[in-house]
């Protein structure tokens, strides 16, 4: 009998005696006594809870309450990398009242992310409130209906023919009108030559409407007040998320003044992000029941809202709904869906293309490779297509190294386990949060030597000169919740900065003052506001373009803005 059972079968012993024998409690009840059975039930729990703490992976220790958030001195990703070069790859890290899991190598990661138990999402004290709808947050049978939804129908592309020619031909309207954008804008303001140009209101506006483009016929002309204020609900819910963290951990913290009034803001900016969402959709519901006035009931639906709408009207008809959309109301869902995609499409490719020229900036070898390449393979006549990002090899290489080095999601998104699960040996805890730590796989000096140098090389085959993504390479993530939209991300982050790069010489405004790689941690790794200057260079490849520009596939579109 070990030393804890036999501190057991002593209490046991103690309790019967008192139940049994109820004329010696008097005797027994003494401060002294009452003292050392509290201190052996102490005792007993703390031994229990020791080996608890021995099933988990390895990690740091912790306090009653906090856990280990007192040991948290840099950005999330930055102390994670930290705790696994202490304790491995696999670790545990108690904060507040949740388990979380941290993994910090790929193969682990796929191991893991590959099973069915890991599909689900943390709760948390904000779920009231998406309130379970979306893709995002959604759990169980409504994430596994409305995901196979969405696949089925490519978002909204199936019924325009090929999928990848039309998803380039999206891509390519908005690079151009960028680049309209950003020629137009340099040439009206000399102060731009001394100045330069932030290149991030660019970027949302363009990256912004191949999404809602694609999603629900929606566009919204540079500098609008209309998309500022759209845009501007999105970075403030991201900011406020980010000021709600503590939460997740020390669920109490809710209740106070500041995080309630927080909490407050992020359910009025959903709201005023569901009336303009709901604005688009009554436009569709309009035109398709013009439509079938018409007599033009065969139509195809255009985008995801007229698809989802026909959806739910014939579930409706044939009392199917649930089939689809399990329990939840089927409209609120479908906007709850177009306003995640929106946001999971934006931010992460716009994020990267910042990063991508900040180290065009910090490494002007590179960025002198790849306008060579580029001219040698598309020439000065025409903008880059996805035909040449074929043989764009060192650009290409370049992309994926600048999301190697400076990841824009580096933790990945958060997973749960809906049961217990055993990992080499070490209990992952029910409804653990799983964290992938993406920043830690592309910096891990072994698989990536000398990682905190940024050399493109490492994508290209030295014996074909060809690129490819090693095993250790995840910017969108693994398994069964990896990123839905990744192959349009690919090419928008290919065209947009190839094309860029082709019809500008980028260069910095003051050669002392670097943009830094130290980014602001929140929902993404942010870079710090910077601009740059542009110069044209290949600007008959503009006009030709201008010139062969096909918008046909736009005019069903309603820009915000004209």
């Amino acid at each position: 009998m070990g030393f804890t059972e036999r501190l057991l079968s002593t209490v046991m012993s103690t309790i019967e005696n008192l139940y049994t024998k109820p004329q010696i409690i008097t005797n027994l009840l003494t401060t002294s006594t009452v003292v050392l059975f509290l201190a052996v039930l102490a005792v007993v729990r703390a031994i229990q809870h020791y080996r608890y703490l021995l099933t988990l992976p390895d990690g740091p220790w912790g306090v009653p309450v906090l856990g280990s958030l007192a040991k948290f001195t840099k950005p999330f990703h930055l102390q994670m990398y930290e705790f696994s070069r202490q304790f491995g790859n696999f670790i545990s890290v108690r904060m507040g009242s949740q388990i979380i899991v941290c993994i910090n190598d790929a193969k682990t990661i796929r191991k893991i992310f590959s099973r069915s138990e890991f599909v689900a999402r943390p709760k948390s004290a904000l779920d009231c409130i998406v309130e379970g709808f979306g893709i995002i947050t959604a759990d169980g049978e409504l994430w596994k209906k409305q995901r196979k939804y969405l696949h089925k129908h490519k978002m909204g592309l199936k019924f325009w023919g090929n999928v990848s020619e039309t998803m380039e031909a999206r891509v390519s309207h908005e690079v151009l009108d960028c680049l309209n954008a950003l020629t137009k804008d340099t040439n009206e303001d000399p102060s731009t030559d001394s100045t330069g140009v932030n290149l991030s209101p660019y970027l949302s506006c363009s990256i912004s409407n191949v999404i809602c483009s694609i999603i629900m016929s929606t566009r919204f002309k540079h500098h609008t007040e209309r998309f500022a204020k759209f845009i501007n609900y999105f970075d403030e819910g991201f900011r406020l998320f980010t000021l709600t963290g503590p939460t997740i951990f020390l669920p109490f913290l809710r209740f106070l003044p500041n995080i309630r009034n927080v909490v407050k803001k992020l359910r009025a900016n959903r709201f005023e992000l569901l009336e303009f969402v709901d604005e688009i959709v009554e436009d569709h519901k309009a035109n398709l029941a013009d439509r079938k006035l018409n007599g033009d009931c065969s139509s195809e639906p255009r985008d995801l809202v007229d698809q989802y709408l026909m959806e739910i009207k014939q579930r409706r008809e044939e009392g199917t709904l649930d089939e689809v959309f399990d329990d939840k109301d089927p409209e609120t869902q479908m906007k709850q869906v177009l306003m995640d995609l929106f946001s999971a499409g934006f931010e992460t490719v716009k994020t990267s293309l910042l990063w991508t020229f900040i180290h065009m900036l910090r490494n002007p070898e590179v960025k002198a490779k790849v306008v060579k390449e580029l001219e040698g393979v598309v020439g000065p006549q025409r903008l880059p297509t996805m035909e040449d990002m074929a043989k764009l090899n060192y650009t290409r290489a370049t992309i994926y190294e600048s999301m190697r080095r400076t990841t824009a999601v580096p933790m990945g998104t958060t997973h749960s386990n809906t049961r217990p699960v055993l990992v080499d040996g070490k209990l992952i805890p029910t409804n653990s949060h799983v964290i992938p730590n993406l920043y830690a796989v592309h910096m891990d000096p072994v698989e990536w030597p000398q990682p905190e140098e940024f050399r493109p090389e490492r994508f290209i085959q030295p014996d074909t000169g060809k690129v490819y993504k090693p095993k250790n390479f995840l910017p969108f993530g693994t398994g069964q919740r990896m990123c839905l939209g990744d192959s349009l991300a690919e090419m928008e982050l290919q065209l947009f900065f190839a094309s860029i790069m082709h019809v500008f010489d980028i260069d910095c405004v003051d050669p002392e003052k670097l943009p830094s790689l130290d980014g602001n941690f929140g929902a993404t790794l942010t870079p710090s506001d910077y601009n740059v200057k542009l110069t044209p260079r290949n600007i008959e490849a503009l006009v030709t373009a201008n010139l062969k520009a096909k918008p046909a596939n736009y005019m069903h579109m309603r820009t915000y803005g004209c």
